[in-house]
C-alpha cells in the first residue's frame, strides 16, 4: 500500500511538473504591493497608446471599509501586432476579496478612449490585504 501511494505522489507531482500548472482549483494570492502582469491581444493592430486594465470585487468587509473593491494597472508597452504586456502593482487600498476581470480600457491621444467589457474572460484575483479600518460612528454635525 506504501508502494502505491508512491506510485500517486510521484506521478501527480511529474504530471504537475509537465503541465507547468498548480492543481486546479487553486487560486493564487496576491497582496498590495505585488505585480500584476498580463498579455493584452486585439484583432487587426490598433494603434493605441495605452492599454489598462481594471478589476472589480463584491462588497468591502466591514472591518476594511475605508478601502476600496475595484482597481486598475497600467503600465502599457507594445511588444507585436495586436499585443500589449500591462502590468502595474495591486494598491494599497485594495480590500481583501475575489477580484473580476470588468474591463479593458484603452487610449489614443489626445482623447480618445475605449472600454472594451472583459467580463467573459473569467480571471480573477485573490487579494489579502491585513488593513483593518474601525471608523467611528458619525455622532454630529451642527452649523455655528
Amino acid at each position: 500500500m506504501l508502494r502505491n501511494l508512491a506510485l500517486l505522489v510521484m506521478a501527480a507531482t511529474s504530471l504537475i511538473a509537465q503541465t507547468a500548472q498548480g492543481p486546479v482549483g487553486i487560486r493564487q494570492h496576491y497582496k498590495p504591493g505585488d505585480t500584476l502582469r498580463y498579455t493584452v491581444t486585439f484583432d487587426r493592430d490598433p494603434n493605441f497608446d495605452n492599454v489598462s486594465i481594471y478589476f472589480a470585487a463584491g462588497e468591502v468587509p466591514p472591518d476594511q471599509s475605508g478601502l476600496t473593491n475595484s482597481f486598475g494597472v497600467g503600465r502599457s508597452k507594445k511588444t507585436g501586432p495586436g499585443k500589449f504586456e500591462v502590468e502595474g502593482e495591486i494598491p494599497s487600498n485594495a480590500a481583501s476579496g475575489t477580484y473580476r476581470l470588468s474591463s479593458v480600457q484603452t487610449r489614443i491621444a489626445p482623447n480618445g478612449a475605449k472600454n472594451y467589457d472583459a467580463s467573459d474572460f473569467h480571471e480573477t484575483v485573490e487579494v489579502d490585504n491585513g488593513a483593518r479600518y474601525e471608523f467611528p460612528p458619525l455622532k454630529s454635525v451642527v452649523p455655528k
